[in-house]
Order: C-alpha cells, then structure tokens, then sequence
C-alpha cells in the first residue's frame, strides 16, 4: 500500500509542474497561441522523458482536451502536439494566475464563467 500513496504523491507532483509549465509556455507566448508536446512539457518542467513519465503529463493534458481547454494541433506517428489558442478559457487564468492542480484549475474556470453573468459574492 505504500507504494500506491507514493505513486500518488508522484501522479499529482507531475500534474501541479505540467501545469506550471504550460503556464511558463502561455505567460512567455508572443503570439495568440502556443502549440507543444508531452516531451516539450517535460523537458521544460525538469522531469524525466521516460515513457512512464511522459504517459503521466499524457494523461494531465488529456484531462484538459476533454474540458475542452486544449485541442490537438496534429497527430503523427512521433507522437501528438497539442495547441492553446487565446480563445481558450485556460489563456487568460495561466496568464494572470497560478493553479495548484486539475481540481484548482477547473474551480476556477467554473467560477469564472458564473461571474461572466454578474455573480459576485
């Protein structure tokens, strides 16, 4: 059992520095979208390009591509480069905030999108 929390803890250290990330990627972006892959997100986090490890910033991304945060810009058999647009509900929150996690972020994208209608508390 103490291997599986330990497997946890790394699940969830890979998901907060793929987030900081693609944070760093979309804060330094100079134009109106950023395109990268799983290995350009590891690489720029510090963590391993092992497969395992790259499967894991996969799976990160995936969460985000079916909220509809991200798409895919292109799938080749090297692998699929993914694209944020600043049409994207996730540009403005990276650009002027830092989500700990998935959880965190999809909070804060819902709570957004309620005060777009006035609601303030």
């Amino acid at each position: 059992m103490r291997g599986l929390t330990n497997m946890m803890y790394e699940y969830h250290e890979i998901e907060r520095l793929t987030l900081k990330a693609l944070t760093e990627l979309i804060r330094s972006a100079r134009g109106t979208c950023v395109t990268f892959s799983c290995k350009k997100l590891a690489k720029m986090a510090k963590l391993s390009t092992k497969p395992v490890t790259l499967t894991l910033v996969r799976e990160v991304l995936e969460k985000l591509r079916e909220k509809g945060l991200i798409s895919i810009y292109r799938a080749t058999s090297h692998g699929i480069k993914y694209m944020v647009s600043k049409d994207s509900p996730l540009w403005p929150l990276l650009k002027n905030d830092d989500p700990e996690n998935l959880k965190d972020l999809f909070s804060k994208i819902k709570k957004k999108k309620g005060d777009k209608h006035g609601d303030q508390e």
